[in-house]
């Protein structure tokens, strides 16, 4: 009985920090296929590319979460409820991680807000 309740306790201490932490992050494939808004790039070549692409926007308090996909050379964000960025936005971010924007295509139920002038 004691080696059973062991074995369990074990094996809930040990899958409890992979539970939680499964919540805070999605799988690239998730957001591939749930992204508010694609982001065709130039200049990708390596996974450090897409290390700086996600670094540069996770930072951003809009962005629950980004993928770039180097075969296709794009960049997938899933925003958080409600929120968004301009193109503008999108194009300054990607600039400063040192790449270039081909295309900006958003969902057609994402509402975008444009900047003030």
């Amino acid at each position: 009985m004691r080696l059973t309740s062991l074995l369990i306790g074990t094996t809930l201490a040990l899958s409890a920090p992979i539970a939680s932490h499964a919540k805070d992050s999605l799988e690239p494939a998730v957001i591939m296929q749930t992204a508010d808004t694609k982001v065709g790039l130039n200049g990708l070549v390596c996974d450090f590319c897409s290390i700086a692409l996600n670094k540069t926007f996770k930072k951003n308090d809009a962005v629950a979460a980004t993928h770039v996909d180097l075969d296709t050379k794009e960049l997938s964000i899933v925003f958080k409820d409600g929120q968004s960025l301009d193109d503008e936005t999108i194009t300054k971010l990607v600039k400063k991680a040192g790449y270039s924007v081909t295309e900006i295509t958003h969902k057609p139920d994402l509402k975008v807000e444009t900047k003030a002038e």
